[in-house]
């Protein structure tokens, strides 16, 4: 099966992405999510990426997703999520 989202870095943001990575000082998540992006941008396959990286299969995916539809910050950043009730 063909890919859909097909991720293309440019120079800056490969740059971004390995900072991120070097640097250590991100989410966990963040890196990984880096990591996930750079090797698809360099031809790995999902399943690859996943055994690498240690997530599942979709996981690469929804990144590859998020990357093509929204670009590199909404890719590596968390979503929003709804606020916490008070506990009286």
């Amino acid at each position: 099966m063909a890919k859909k989202y097909i991720v293309d870095l440019s120079e800056d943001e490969a740059l971004q992405l390995q900072s991120i990575i070097k640097k250590g000082k991100h989410k966990a998540r963040t890196i990984t999510r880096a990591n996930i992006l750079l090797m698809a941008a360099e031809g790995e396959t999902d399943t690859a990426i996943a055994a690498t990286v240690r997530v599942h299969v979709a996981t690469v995916e929804r990144t590859r997703e998020k990357f093509v539809i929204g670009g590199l910050d909404f890719a590596l950043k968390d979503g929003e999520y709804p606020p916490k009730p008070l506990a009286i």
